[in-house]
């Protein structure tokens, strides 16, 4: 059975049976024919047996990975921040940002791209650029560095505004789950553990729901895979 998360930018899939989830640029979907019997993300409905709403599937991969009776997943991909809570097990919120200040992630990879950096030589003190808008954030970072200004140091204001915003749109929650891509940026996670206890869950959350829907559904897949729960990822081109 083939389970696909296909996002904005990057699709990680998982075939039953792999020892690790693939993740392959989204562009690359129709070249590769990928087609799915259970997926979920912004380009999966279409190549998708059995399609899932993505808030769904992050709550229902929360759920599978979580024991805690009350907790709080932020997961921050190319376009979007979702937001899932849980009080006693149940849902107390879904929420979605699509607006102009949560194209964050696809910021900062162009801005490492731009600027070659390697995220390890970013830290994070006390100074923030406020994110309220991604387009004037990345002016303000352009002109710091114009005026001399380090641009490990720059960026890492960014990213200390971008973690000031993902814990006020979470709830200012004490402790916070992680989920999607920005568990492997080092920076972002220092910055957030100023305010809150960080637990980063890997990029697999969502196909982690997928499976357990299959599994409810009548399908003899199995318990939930080692590659799915400690997101073992490769990434292909």
């Amino acid at each position: 059975m083939f389970f696909g998360d296909a996002g904005s930018s990057w699709c990680k899939t998982f075939r039953q049976g792999d020892d690790a989830v693939r993740i392959v640029p989204t562009r690359t979907m129709s070249t590769r024919d990928l087609h799915f019997a259970y997926g979920t993300g912004h380009t999966a409905r279409r190549r998708s047996a059995r399609f899932e709403n993505d808030l769904i599937s992050l709550s229902k991969g929360a759920l599978t990975l979580i024991d805690a009776a009350d907790f709080t997943v932020l997961d921050l991909g190319s376009r979007d921040t979702k937001v899932v809570a849980f009080r006693d097990r149940a849902p107390t919120k879904l929420d979605w940002s699509v607006g102009c200040a949560a194209a964050t992630g696809a910021t900062i990879e162009m801005l490492g791209k731009f600027y070659d950096i390697d995220f390890a030589t970013v830290a994070i003190d006390d100074r923030w650029t406020p994110v309220t808008c991604g387009t004037y954030a990345v002016e303000r970072i352009m002109d710091a560095v114009s005026a001399g200004e380090d641009i490990p140091r720059a960026i890492g204001r960014f990213i200390h505004g971008l973690a000031r915003n993902c814990f006020d749109f979470s709830g200012r929650p004490d402790a916070l789950y992680l989920s999607g891509g920005f568990c492997d940026n080092a920076p972002f996670i220092s910055a957030l553990s100023r305010y809150t206890q960080v637990t980063p869950l890997g990029r697999t959350v969502p196909l982690c729901g997928l499976w357990a829907f299959a599994a409810e559904e009548g399908h003899d897949i199995g318990a939930l895979p080692d590659a799915l729960r400690h997101s073992r990822c490769t990434s292909e081109d």
